[in-house]
């Protein structure tokens, strides 16, 4: 039990020293990135979006970057390039009023809309199609069905 005494100490000690550096990096900075894989401090940022059928795949690039991880030897470094599909948040810390606006993305939300509405379209036509000819055969259904389940990405 007291090995697991002394882990539990050091990554204590780990965390506090992380902690304490964030907050004296924290003022250096102009935003704060987070992302379901990690949190970012840095001073310029580009962030693009692509929508895909299932997912958006968020691409970001930062530059001069501090990097809430405990474990790296060195938390600042030069350039990061994140691709994820999960949510992202960013906090505009300092700077002007457009700076922020500049760094996102144009036209994700209507991309998005457009692509969802043409997906809707097209269900919408399939089930007409479907209804007038009776619907698929059960071959057909099960086949179907296979491939949406197995074609679908997932979210992790």
């Amino acid at each position: 039990m007291a090995n697991s005494d002394e882990l539990d100490e050091y990554d204590a000690g780990l965390e506090l020293t992380l902690k304490k550096e964030y907050a004296d990096v924290f003022k250096i900075f102009s935003y704060c990135v987070v992302t379901d894989e990690a949190t970012y401090l840095c001073n310029e940022l580009a962030i693009d979006c692509v929508p895909h059928a299932a997912y958006l795949l968020f691409e970001l690039d930062l530059q001069d970057v501090w990097v809430w991880d405990r474990n790296r030897p060195t938390r600042i470094i030069p350039r990061a390039h994140v691709f994820t599909t999960g949510d992202v948040t960013v906090e505009q810390l300092k700077g002007e009023e457009g700076e922020l606006e500049r760094a996102l993305p144009t036209g994700v939300l209507d991309q998005l809309r457009a692509h969802l509405s043409a997906d809707l379209g097209e269900a919408s036509s399939e089930d007409s199609d479907e209804e007038s000819d009776g619907g698929p055969s059960g071959e057909e259904a099960g086949a179907a069905g296979g491939d949406d389940a197995s074609g679908a990405p997932s979210d992790s």
